[in-house]
């Protein structure tokens, strides 16, 4: 990869800020990374970037000095570098010890170089450049006519004068200010292209600040951007990481009107509520909100899990091609479900197709919600509407059908429903994304996009429609009938036996402690380092695998992105017996872990164990038998174990609220197999290389 490209895609690559040209001018990467490192810092540490700008003049002194002396000694350009680097340090000159030659200064060859270029005899084009430079320059450093030696009227002078301007760092530390930063940033530019006779003017908006590299608008189009109000995508230089800078305004603070900047900073709130929890409810990972920027030049940056897309017919078509129709409509329910449920609910009432961008994970597409400000103010100095205006005009236009007819209608006044503002704005995407296919949710979607604000479902319940009534899965088997509000966890592994841990919140689960990471820590190596998570709503609690390698069973259902299972949240109910197992063995592992959602008890217990035997014949009961169980719920006379020809069965004893094999009832004896489960109640029974392991009082 080229030093001053960044390759987006395999055919789309952008420069690094505004100096690219400085390679192709000069090779010199030095030179180009002074200049880069200037731009970086440009609206994040002024006096670093007026340091890195003065030693981009004395690196374009040396490159002068460098060709210079190639051309002038006939010598290589190594080899004329070479001397420069000696002339650089003070040393004795071996002809006459008695005299000691000065060491040559770096702002010398700076300043004599652009006094030699201003000398040259240039055509009419090139003076008439050097003119408008000149002139540029006094105008934006004006001399004081008390002082006649900073009077700007030649090259010289500016030669000096913006190497003085640019070491007052040094000198004075916190001297740098925002105007000379961008002033002599640009300036600096101009002489360069003038040097170069390269003919490119200085875009500000294209400047790096830190680590970030501006996407050039012209290229949103390939990449399926949307050009949103106050926001611009970046790329790392990788070129792997995308990012929204948003601007915070502060230094318009005096200009802007207070309602103006109420709504931007509200926007800004909204969006940053969003990226805080995208972890929590989906598993994309850290999502951490930044803030750069001088303290009068403030940015927020929000990063995505990978290269978004807009959510524009292409991809559309892309998504129903390959599949992920449903998944991504899901995810956008999930993800508002989420947002309505924080207190206060983020809502966004301003809904578009232009306000989704969606990033592919493995596969799987993830929705992330960005406040675009859909209606374009068109600013137009002479009256007359361009093309690409009358384009924005027109697009907003036809953005206006997603809004409910309440935003429509009172755009300004907000005594509507967000909530279900926001329902209405989804039932007109589901149907956009759907397109040809649009009956298949039409039954649907007019549930969500009634006239009346009060007859629409709320979010979470539209979720659970799409899910139950729109898309047909595997049907998965699940125990118990009342919401968790709180709930057992027993887990169970070979190494460690029983855990028993009572669960009233949303936790991780994984192989590793971290700040970020489990709350639970499963030791196994067939577990990821952050596996699933057991999110609390207001419906209870549902369980999500963040992207683990190996996935994650569920009453023998397969959920995980990475070995292609289902990737929606699983709604949990008591009973239900969650396992993670390599998914490819056909035999269970021994390092498999097995949890099971329980009632809470009150009962002190702990692990037992029995060693089975031919003729084992062991009886479950409330008072009697050789298994006592306290829980009221259990018969006296339960079920029974019983080992016939080396074979262990499992037999209910009529009793009255029964015996569950691995999650479903048994009703006659029935053989276990290595690593089978047994519920009775809230106790577990696992069968396991010659012995049943329980968790009793």
């Amino acid at each position: 990869m080229l030093v001053n490209q960044i390759n987006l895609t395999s055919e789309l690559s952008i420069p690094k800020g505004n100096f690219d040209f400085i390679i192709e001018a000069t090779h010199n990467e030095q030179l180009y990374l002074g200049c880069l490192n200037a731009e970086k810092e440009l609206m994040i540490n002024y006096d670093e970037c007026l340091i890195n700008l003065r030693r981009a003049l004395e690196m374009l002194g040396i490159e002068l000095e460098k060709w210079s002396r190639a051309e002038r000694d006939g010598v290589s350009s190594a080899d004329a570098l070479r001397s420069i680097f000696i002339d650089l340090k003070r040393y004795k000159s071996h002809g006459d010890a008695r005299k000691e030659r000065r060491r040559v200064s770096k702002k010398n060859f700076y300043i004599r170089h652009v006094v030699d270029f201003e000398k040259k005899d240039h055509e009419d084009f090139t003076r008439q450049k050097i003119k408008e430079f000149i002139e540029d320059y006094a105008s934006s450093y004006p001399y004081e006519y008390s002082d006649e030696k900073k009077r700007i009227n030649s090259l010289k002078s500016v030669a000096y004068d913006l190497y003085n301007r640019c070491s007052s760092p040094l000198k004075e530390k916190g001297s740098g200010t925002k105007t000379d930063c961008v002033n002599l940033v640009r300036l600096f530019h101009r002489l360069l292209c003038m040097l170069n006779y390269v003919q490119e003017p200085y875009d500000f908006e294209l400047t790096p600040m830190g680590d970030y590299y501006p996407i050039p608008f012209d290229c949103y189009d390939q990449l399926s951007f949307v050009r949103g109000n106050n926001m611009k995508i970046y790329v790392s230089e990788d070129g792997g990481n995308y990012y929204i800078f948003k601007r915070k305004d502060t230094e318009y603070l005096d200009i802007l009107d207070q309602n103006v900047y109420r709504d931007r900073l509200a926007a800004l709130g909204r969006m940053e509520g969003e990226w805080n929890i995208l972890d929590t409810i989906t598993g994309y990972g850290d999502h951490p909100v930044l803030e750069i920027g001088t303290n009068d030049y403030r940015r927020s940056v929000f990063p995505f899990m990978g290269r978004p897309r807009a959510l524009t017919p292409s991809l559309v078509k892309k998504l129903a091609h390959e599949g992920l129709r449903e998944e991504a409509v899901r995810s956008i329910l999930r993800l508002f479900s989420a947002l309505h449920r924080t207190q206060p609910a983020i809502a966004h009432t301003r809904l578009t197709p232009e306000c989704i961008y969606v990033c592919m994970n493995s596969g799987i597409p993830m929705p992330y919600v960005v406040d675009f400000e859909n209606e374009r103010v068109l600013n137009s100095t002479n009256g007359i509407l361009s093309k690409g205006m009358l384009d924005d005009y027109f697009n907003s236009m036809d953005l206006q059908k997603f809004l409910a007819p309440e935003v429509r209608n009172s755009p300004t006044l907000r005594p509507w429903n967000t909530e279900a503002a926001d329902v209405y704005s989804l039932g007109k995407i589901i149907r956009y994304i759907y397109e040809e296919d649009e009956k298949k949710v039409s039954s649907y979607v007019e549930k969500l996009i009634v006239k009346d604000p009060d007859e629409r479902p709320g979010v979470a319940e539209a979720a659970r429609t799409f899910s139950n009534e729109v898309v047909s899965f595997e049907p998965t088997v699940t125990i118990g009938l009342d919401v968790l509000i709180d709930f057992r966890l027993l887990v169970f592994s070979m190494f460690k036996g029983f855990e028993d841990h009572y669960i009233n919140d949303s936790i991780t689960i994984g192989r590793m402690y971290s700040s970020n990471g489990s709350d639970i820590k499963l030791d196994s190596p067939i577990a990821s380092r952050t596996h699933g998570r057991f999110l609390k709503n207001d419906h209870g609690f549902e369980y999500i695998d963040m992207l683990s390698t190996n996935g994650t069973f569920i009453n023998g259902v397969l959920y995980g992105a990475q070995r292609n299972g289902r990737t929606d949240p699983k709604p949990l109910k008591a009973g239900d017996i969650l396992k993670i197992d390599h998914p490819e063995f056909k035999k269970p592992h021994r390092n498999a872990i097995y949890m099971f959602v329980l009632n809470p008890s009150d009962h002190e217990m702990r692990q037992h164990e029995i060693e089975i035997f031919e003729g084992m014949d062991i009886l479950i009961g409330r008072d009697r038998g050789d298994i006592c169980l306290t829980n009221n719920r259990v018969s006296k006379r339960h079920g029974r174990f019983v080992v016939k020809k080396g074979v262990l069965f499992i037999q209910d004893l009529n009793s009255t609220n029964g015996i569950f094999l691995n999650g479903k009832r048994v009703n006659k004896p029935t053989a276990l197999n290595e690593t089978d489960c047994v519920r009775i109640e809230d106790y577990i029974f696992i069968y396991f290389e010659g012995k049943i392991y329980y968790y009793s009082e």
